[in-house]
């Protein structure tokens, strides 16, 4: 069971950043424009999001081992019509369709390391899952930047974004095999009223989706500003009005609501879920830049990017390794260190690539990407196990969709936001001439700073609000 949610994790994981790297390939192969580059590599955490929900609401009811390879089965499937587009429009649907595939086997993950495990012994498994998605971005810029090299860019971004296909099938066998009914942990439970149903909140959904609209629509539309932002805003603004309105009434009718009043009583729950938001968006937005600026700025080939990034990727895993034995430990405490030395790198970050001489440059991110990866790893198992802990036993797999679907929404808009801010700072640039990308760079880096602030005052309040490690549910074995 364990091997299955690992293999997962690594295949959804080593898609997402081998497309990170080919991004400027199938940029210039496809002639995308930057709107369609922003959806390409946002619009897979969009619906991923989206999904999560009524996935692991799904696999509370039914059991997780059909709805997880169903999930890996369109993953694949958005995976081959990716390959094989034509045009820019056709990879952001088949990115939209990998997102709901991923959206709705990754519930099942969260749930089952739920279902089994507990305490530090559950911490100790995410911490595995963790470092098993660590490890997936070590391999995908060398395997992007590989394939890409030893096929050209026209032939290689196909490849690697193809690459999924085989490797999610395979994964969805192993999961039908692996996870029959009854013995995962989950299966069909009769909801209030004695009705059996799998209950999915849709307006909630439809609600949140527009929630996230709001958000991302001023980064990525096309259109006159002063029409795009006022109704953006009002969007935003009627959708989170409805929200707060709808979901507790649909709570009352006995039934679970998309973001369920239970869990947003659990201020641990809810300031995890901040942490969590807060540094999985910049992270991943900030990846996504990184590849830009190493490829378009630096002038480095995909492989050499790639290098640039895997000693990062490698302190992650060595710390995500490591983090179960921080949560036993300090708690709280040390996942508040963790990110507010994040913020610390990342605002050192901005300032040695505004002064570093150009040759320095590509060094001085190979130790940022280091310091990076190593408090990352330790921050995000021991969030996760804290955050889990503080959601009602009868919604594991919903609170773990949730975290999830908060964590996805943050990266969508993240990854538009700063691709977007990127871009159009070197607008014009020359390829290849760093100084003229620097600029972009600071700018995202220091947004990173700030979100890292952000997460690290919300880790620092559950702290003083939290119960002692030693009142946390012991490990079981089940």
């Amino acid at each position: 069971m364990l091997r299955v949610c690992l293999a997962t994790g690594f295949v959804t994981l080593l898609d997402s950043a081998i497309l990170t790297v080919a991004a400027p390939a199938l940029r210039t192969e496809l002639g995308a424009t930057t709107a369609q580059l922003q959806w390409i590599l946002a619009g897979y955490s969009l619906t991923f999001g989206l999904a999560l929900v009524p996935a692991g609401r799904l696999g509370d009811r039914l059991g997780r081992g059909g709805p997880l390879a169903v999930g890996l089965a369109l993953f694949a499937a958005g995976s081959l019509v990716g390959a094989t587009a034509s045009d820019a429009d056709v990879l952001v649907a088949a990115r939209l369709l990998q997102g709901v595939g991923a959206g709705t086997a990754n519930p099942q993950v969260i749930g089952l390391l739920q279902d089994h495990y507990a305490g530090p012994a559950r911490a100790r498994a995410l911490g595995a899952y963790a470092s098993t998605g660590a490890f997936a971005m070590v391999l995908s810029p060398l395997v992007g930047g590989g394939i890409l090299s030893a096929l050209g860019p026209a032939a290689g971004w196909r490849a690697a974004v193809g690459l999924a296909a085989p490797l999610g099938l395979a994964v969805a066998v192993l999961a039908l095999r692996v996870l029959r009914r009854g013995s995962t942990g989950a299966g069909r439970r009769t909801p209030p009223g004695g009705r059996v149903g799998v209950g999915f909140d849709v307006v909630g959904l439809v609600l949140v989706t527009l929630v996230t609209l709001g958000l991302l629509v001023p980064f990525v539309a096309e259109g006159p500003r002063a029409v795009v932002l006022p109704l953006s805003l009002g969007v935003l603004v009627a959708a989170v009005g409805a929200l707060v309105v709808w979901e507790p009434r649909y709570a009352r009718r006995g039934r679970t609501p998309v973001l369920a009043p239970a869990l947003l009583r659990s201020p641990t729950y809810v300031l995890g879920c901040v942490v969590a938001a807060f540094s999985f968006g910049a992270a991943l937005g900030y990846s996504a830049v990184l590849m830009l600026f190493l490829q378009d700025g630096a002038g480095l080939s995909p492989v050499q990017a790639g290098l640039v990034t895997t000693p990062g990727a490698i302190a992650s895993v060595v710390a995500a390794n490591l983090s179960w034995r921080l949560f036993r430990r300090f708690g709280r405490r040390g996942v508040t260190v963790a990110v507010g030395a994040k913020a610390l790198v990342a605002a050192g970050t901005a300032l040695a690539v505004a002064v570093a001489p150009t040759t320095t440059v590509v060094a001085v991110l190979v130790v940022s990407q280091v310091l990076t990866g190593a408090v990352a790893g330790l921050t995000i198992s021991p969030n996760q196990a804290l955050t889990l802990e503080g959601a009602p036993g009868t919604e594991r797999g919903v609170a773990g969709a949730a975290l999830q679907l908060v964590q996805r929404v943050a990266a969508t808009v993240c990854i538009a936001a700063m691709t977007g801010t990127f871009v159009a700072r070197t607008s014009g640039a020359v390829p290849g001439v760093l100084d003229a990308h620097r600029d972009g760079l600071v700018v995202v880096s220091a947004a990173v700073a700030a979100l890292a602030l952000v997460a690290w005052a919300a880790s620092l309040l559950d702290e003083r609000l939290a119960r002692p490690l030693d009142e946390v549910e012991p490990p079981v074995a089940r």
